[in-house]
């Protein structure tokens, strides 16, 4: 504290305040050039994930998905079996 006195005394208060606000700038560029950068990088890998994430959760509903159908067809087609079956009056599978 006595080195800011001696300064202030020799160069006077305005040169103080500025060499004061240079080490605050200083300091500020420091943090945004390390601490900001990084918080921004682990939030877009942090986005990168979320996004791999929506993507597989898709790609697994758009599988089950096709599964569910062709397990209704496959009903469908049972179901025309016995109707078949059943009507005994000489209805044909049209289609397959």
């Amino acid at each position: 504290m006595e080195t800011w006195v001696q300064i202030a005394e020799q160069f006077g208060l305005p040169l103080v305040l500025l060499l004061g606000a240079v080490y605050g700038i200083v300091k500020m560029f420091n943090w945004l050039a390390n601490d900001l950068t990084s918080q921004i990088k682990r939030n877009n890998e942090r986005i990168e994930e979320i996004i791999i994430k929506l993507i597989e959760n898709s790609r697994e509903e758009r599988e089950e998905s096709h599964k569910n159908s062709e397990k209704i067809l496959n009903r469908m087609d049972s179901l025309v079996d016995i109707l078949v079956k059943l009507s005994g009056n000489g209805l044909k599978r049209r289609f397959k």
